[in-house]
């Protein structure tokens, strides 16, 4: 079966993991990378780098991943290209992942080597479950949500849009994690916390409410 051209969108190490991914995968073939301003005739792993203004007026019709790590930058890049009328933005997922039968998973959404999704669990869009991250069963991950590294979900949890579990935290079991909420690295989260909120420590507490379209990384 030939394989579907893709672009990447994002010239970055989580660029760079996608890549590998996509290549793995046998179901993708990376047409080019693109980027703002790339120098005249750079490349990228071996692809050329597009201009992504002239890509965006002429690209329409092809399919994208974005790769951008960071929610906010992912969400922004996602406004731009639905607004120049793109409209395919394929799920991507390491071979070495594992999702159980009949999770269902949004445009755009990644998930990155070992990482685990066990049965009843949903996925939003424009998700990233990133390398070893484990979602338990019948949890909702809500779009552009993210794990980092290593962060474990327990099973029945409510992960809200856009918000961030950070590399090695685990959230307790029926823990709802309000949207763009970050639970810090290396924390346990055995309370459920808001909208805005950042979260940090064994066990976790509240430090601080987040600014409104604050970035993470």
């Amino acid at each position: 079966m030939p394989r579907v051209p893709v672009h990447i969108v994002g010239c970055g190490g989580h660029a760079k993991v996608i890549a590998m991914m996509v290549e793995a995968g046998g179901q993708f073939d990376t047409v080019s990378f693109i980027d703002r301003n790339p120098a005249e005739g750079a490349s990228f792993l071996g692809r050329p780098i597009q201009d992504e203004g002239p890509f965006l007026e002429d690209g329409c019709g092809e399919a994208v991943i974005i790769a951008l790590g960071e929610g906010v930058r992912r969400r922004e890049a996602v406004t731009r290209y639905k607004q120049a009328g793109f409209s395919s933005f394929p799920a991507v997922m390491a071979p070495s992942a594992e999702m159980a039968e009949g999770v269902l998973i949004g445009e755009g959404s990644v998930l990155m080597p070992g990482v685990i999704v066990n049965p009843g669990t949903e996925i939003g869009a424009f998700c990233v479950l990133n390398t070893g991250a484990i979602l338990e069963h019948d949890c909702t991950l809500g779009d552009y949500a993210a794990l980092a590294p290593g962060a474990t979900v327990g099973g029945d949890c409510r992960i809200g849009a856009g918000a961030y579990i950070g590399i090695g935290a685990a959230v307790s079991h029926g823990r709802t994690v309000g949207p763009n909420a970050v639970i810090g690295g290396g924390s346990f989260l055995a309370s459920d916390a808001g909208a805005d909120e950042l979260w940090g420590g064994v066990p976790a507490v509240l430090i601080r409410k987040r600014a409104p379209g604050a970035t993470v990384l």
